[in-house]
This record gives C-alpha cells, sequence and structure tokens, in this order.
C-alpha cells in the first residue's frame, strides 16, 4: 500500500537530515501501516450500520450483528475492491449481517493454480525456506480458501460468517507469471518479495538472488487451456468442499491508452490474450453454471477514457461494477 502524499513529504524531509533505511525509519513506516491497515471506520443510517476496514465491509441492521450471516468472499487481484460498492445497495433494505471480505494470498498468489495448489497438502518442511526467503503470506500454502467460513480481522464481534459466495477475478491469470521449485515442483510468484521492499535491498543482497536462481526456474504465464482446466476444478472443488455460489469477474479487453496502430512488430498483444480469457470464461459458465460480472461491458459503457489499465479504475467506474455484482446476488438469493 503507498502512502500518501503527506507522509511522502515527511519521509523526504527526514532523509534528507538522516539520511534512508535507518531503523527509526522503518519503525515509522511499519507503525504508519500497521495503523491504516487495524483502521475501523463506522457509518450509520436508518436501520442499518457499516463497518468498514481495509480488507472488509460488513453491513448489519444493528450493532449486535444479528443473525442471519451471509458472508461474501472475494479473491483475486487490484480490480476486486470494487464489490465494497455494492454495500449501500445492501444496506437499503438490510435483514441480519452481511460481511464482504477480501482474502489475501499475498501479492501473486491469487492465481487459479496457486489456490489449487493449497490443496497438494505440501510438507511445511519443505516450503518452509521459500516463505521465509521470499516473505509470502502465512497461508501462502494452506488451503484457507476452502474453509467454510471466515472472520473479519480487527472486528472480531461481528462473529462467524460462512462462505455463500465467493467472487474471484481472472486478471491475475491473465498477466502473473509464476517460477516453478526446480526439485519440488512448487509454484511461486515473487511479485511480492520485489515489491514490498526497497529494491536497492534486493540488488544489494545478490545471495538471495542467486538462491532464487538456482530453486526455481521460470513456468511463464498461463495458457489458454491450463485456464480452462484450472478454473473448471477450481469451481467444482469449491462447490463441493464450502458450496458456495460462484461468481466470476472478467476484465475489459481493451487498452484505453495504448496507441499501438500496427501490429506487426508485437509478439503477443495483451489485449488479445485477455480477449481470448474472456471468451474462454464465457464458455466455462455455459458449461457449469456461473455467474460473472462483466466488467469489460460495464467499463466501456460508461467510458474508458481515464482508465488506468484494465485492472485499475476510478471510484465511480468502480461503483456501476458494484450495483451489478448487487444485481447478480439479488438474484442469487444472498442479499
Amino acid at each position: 500500500m503507498p502512502l500518501p502524499k503527506p507522509a511522502v513529504l515527511a519521509l523526504k524531509t527526514w532523509r534528507s537530515v538522516f539520511g534512508e533505511g535507518t531503523k527509526l525509519e522503518g519503525w515509522v513506516r511499519d507503525r504508519y501501516l500497521t495503523s491504516v491497515r487495524n483502521e475501523v471506520k463506522k457509518d450509520s443510517g436508518p436501520g442499518w450500520v457499516q463497518y468498514s476496514t481495509n480488507r472488509a465491509v460488513v453491513v448489519s441492521e444493528s450493532d449486535d450483528f444479528p443473525e442471519p450471516h451471509r458472508g461474501i468472499l472475494l479473491r483475486g487481484g487490484c480490480d476486486m475492491p470494487s464489490a465494497f460498492t455494492a454495500a449501500p445497495l445492501i444496506a437499503k433494505d438490510i435483514k441480519g449481517t452481511v460481511a464482504i471480505f477480501r482474502q489475501i494470498g499475498g501479492t501473486g498468489g491469487h492465481r487459479s493454480d496457486q489456490i489449487l495448489q493449497t490443496l497438494e497438502d505440501l510438507d511445511p518442511e519443505i516450503v518452509r525456506e521459500t516463505q521465509e526467503k521470499l516473505k509470502l503470506n502465512s497461508h501462502y500454502f494452506t488451503p484457507t480458501f476452502f474453509d467454510p467460513t471466515f472472520r473479519i480481522p480487527n472486528l472480531p464481534q461481528a462473529g462467524e460468517f460462512p462462505k455463500d459466495v465467493i467472487v474471484l477475478g481472472i486478471a491475475s491469470d491473465e498477466v502473473r507469471q509464476v517460477y516453478r521449485h526446480r526439485e519440488h515442483g512448487f509454484v511461486v510468484d515473487p511479485g511480492g518479495w520485489w515489491l514490498n521492499q526497497d529494491l536497492n535491498n534486493v540488488l544489494d543482497d545478490l545471495s538471495a538472488v542467486e538462491w532464487f536462481r538456482t530453486k526455481f526456474k521460470r513456468a511463464g504465464r498461463m495458457s489458454l487451456d491450463d485456464f480452462r482446466k484450472n478454473n473448471a476444478r477450481l469451481v467444482t472443488e469449491t462447490r463441493e468442499r464450502v458450496g458456495a455460489h460462484i461468481v466470476y469477474y472478467n476484465t475489459m479487453v481493451v487498452d484505453p491508452a495504448n496507441p499501438t496502430h500496427n501490429y506487426q512488430l508485437v509478439k503477443a498483444a495483451h489485449n488479445v490474450r485477455r480477449r481470448e480469457f474472456t471468451i474462454a470464461l464465457a464458455e466455462l459458465s455455459q458449461d457449469l453454471g456461473f455467474s460473472i460480472v462483466d466488467v469489460d461491458r460495464i467499463l466501456k459503457l460508461t467510458g474508458a477514457e481515464e482508465q488506468v489499465d484494465f485492472a485499475h479504475f476510478p471510484v465511480d467506474r468502480m461503483m456501476p461494477i458494484g450495483a451489478e455484482l448487487h444485481r447478480i446476488l439479488r438474484s442469487l438469493g444472498t442479499v
């Protein structure tokens, strides 16, 4: 999570006086980010109350969080938080308590093959070194996704929620690259390792880079055939183990700021890849009967001019996506 502008300015001032990478700087950064992660905001209105954290929104009739409890789990990339904009619509005629919770698998931990990998019951001793070296989430290799219920961190008083609906994104399958362990065969995405620390620290510690090179080999992006196979199995396993309704987000297939007009020298146009995956997802929906939030259609109808890229969109573009998710949830009888 990036620091806000005032914090960045303060950090630059601090570094100009005391230099970079001091222990005190690290302490301040950790304390600030921890406070943001732990912050809980409350809003209320006639007949409803809403609690929001950086990973969840809980809408209820009252502060007692009455039954029935219904849970909506989000698992995917940067497009998933748009689901939180469904909360005001849920609040209008709320009965009981509804929680929308984004499960974090770590940066680059949301590909369908990575989720399925957690079912392989990997020996903790085999993956421990990798977890420590790459600073992976403690649940990176455990099947918490398939647990039947969840609780909201920092809001224990809300209680436990069943996974009535699981919302999945395909953006990670489209763009993330993974690396396979040369000896044991499991895959990881080191994105979090690179993104969550100063790049100078990575480059200074060449032994860590050499360790990764000797332990892992590049497996690359997911093929279209593997996408079909993985997600067909993921839907089946989730329904059997959790009993949840499945909803997918597709992705916008155009690049708003892409000026390409001649594809002769473009080896693999990514907008073409996204179109292929979106079509494959629709075909899987026809075969397996799950719902799709058509993000591609919604963003094109609302206008893509200010779109950052296919997975990051302004807040005003998120609201129609939340409205469509709310419509689907109502059709499923969840809200």
